[in-house]
């Protein structure tokens, strides 16, 4: 009997193998999910995620190492050229909207809200070194010394956080308490510290809330504090740290491991209901079906790779009209 129901199984054309996911902490959860809830439904497949940092995720794509590449950011131009010349063509796949948080310790009262000036005054390359202590940001904070904590070089959240708030990538300070690809360490380090700050994705700010305290950000084009949450960015206010995030997949392994496809497949279905309930945006339905068509077209490249950090939700998804 029990030879009778694998010939069945196999008859019936359930897919077999392993599908290997790594790249952005940030995209992590929405993937760790995913890969929970796709086992249930082929349990012969087994999904593998891992939370590298989107550089490492996209340099293990290029290498033909991973089937799936989670990124919080569009691919650079250099990245799709890299995996080009290794014979590995991309298809990129928006799955989510996120609002990068800033985040300072609980008993932090005085930076309820910032400006994209404090954060440049703050994190920004000229200072390290210099700006030590919050009343350097601003002369109505008080005589307390900054800590400060956040993603590693190798992040696509700090690649979007430095283009987003000083306006060039890779524009950062180098003297960081604690630079991480483990956003609970981002969120320990912060709640340990009384003059701590730092920043990660919305999920983990929700998920951290006993420790960290979210910081409103002052929308540069009305000048409101605003909060990172599902609803400022659904609005498009929170401005400019909300972005999307994405998964980008080897277009020459869909064909022939029917495995991958069915998970990315599964991966985007899903994604209106799993994203939420990680604690992140989902997109528009159609921009749903606008992936499943480049998903069934096998189109690759991206359409995403030049639009500026901090563009407005609208004209991000004009990209895909």
């Amino acid at each position: 009997m029990a030879l009778l129901m694998l010939g069945l199984t196999a008859a019936c054309g359930e897919p077999k193998g392993e599908v290997a996911v790594t790249g952005s902490s940030t995209v992590f959860p929405i993937s760790e999910a995913m890969a929970v809830e796709f086992n249930f439904v082929q349990p012969g497949v087994r999904v593998n995620v891992a939370s590298t940092g989107t550089g490492a995720g996209g340099r293990a794509m290029c290498a033909g190492e991973i089937d799936v590449w989670d990124a919080s950011r569009p691919s650079k131009e250099s990245e799709l050229d890299t995996c080009a010349e290794n014979g590995i063509e991309v298809i990129e796949i928006p799955v989510a909207f996120d609002a990068l948080s800033v985040v300072v310790s609980p008993g932090n009262d005085w930076a309820e809200c910032l400006t994209v000036e404090h954060l440049a005054t703050i994190f920004g390359p000229d200072a390290q070194g210099v700006v030590t202590n919050w009343n350097q940001v601003d002369p109505s904070f008080p005589d307390e010394t900054l800590r400060l904590y956040g993603p590693t070089t190798a992040s696509g959240t700090f690649d979007y956080f430095t283009e987003a708030i000083m306006h060039e990538s890779g524009a950062h300070r180098g003297d960081m308490d604690l630079a991480t690809e483990e956003d609970p360490l981002i969120a320990q380090g912060v709640n340990g510290s009384p003059g701590g700050i730092g920043y990660f994705g919305l999920a983990y700010y929700a998920q951290y809330q006993e420790l960290v305290k979210g910081v409103h950000i002052v929308n540069p084009a009305t000048g409101e504090c605003v909060e990172p949450s599902a609803e400022t960015v659904e609005a498009g206010d929170y401005l400019p740290l909300a972005r999307a995030i994405f998964i980008y997949v080897r277009g020459d392994t869909l064909d022939e491991r029917p495995e991958v496809e069915e998970f990315v497949r599964f991966y985007i279905e899903q994604a209106p209901s799993l994203v939420t309930a990680v604690g992140y945006v989902p997109l528009p339905p159609e921009i749903y079906a606008w992936a499943l068509d480049r998903l069934d077209s096998r189109t690759t490249g991206s359409v995403f790779k030049d639009v500026p950090a901090g563009s407005p939700i609208e004209d991000v998804l004009e990209r895909t009209q």
